[in-house]
């Protein structure tokens, strides 16, 4: 029987770059990263090339990921506050050392 190709899909590195090279998702995670703690209209604020609706859409593909939380703050008004989770800390430290490989390389 022949041996099945490895194909693209089947490293684990490849769902992370396709991921990753998503329009402002990685722009919107060092945001968030870098604060702790930020509400949209402080992301909006902080990239504001960025268009509400894809923010709206990176922002629940970051949740859904599991790279970012989402807190709601009971209250009048409602407060949504994003933060950076343990595996997104986690993928901000690989980035770093493509930042360090860029630096060294470009």
């Amino acid at each position: 029987m022949p041996k099945k190709k490895p194909s693209s899909c089947d490293c684990p590195i490849y769902g992370i770059i396709d991921f990753c090279s998503k329009k402002w998702a990685m722009h919107i995670l060092r945001c968030v990263a870098d604060e702790k703690s930020m509400r949209f209209c402080e992301i909006k604020e902080a990239l504001p090339e960025i268009n509400s609706r894809i923010l709206s859409e990176r922002l629940t593909e970051l949740e859904e990921e599991g790279l970012i939380k989402r807190k709601v703050t009971d209250g009048k008004p409602i407060c949504i506050e994003y933060s950076i989770t343990e595996k997104g800390s986690d993928l901000q430290s690989v980035f770093k050392g493509f930042c360090k490989w860029g630096q060294k390389w470009k």
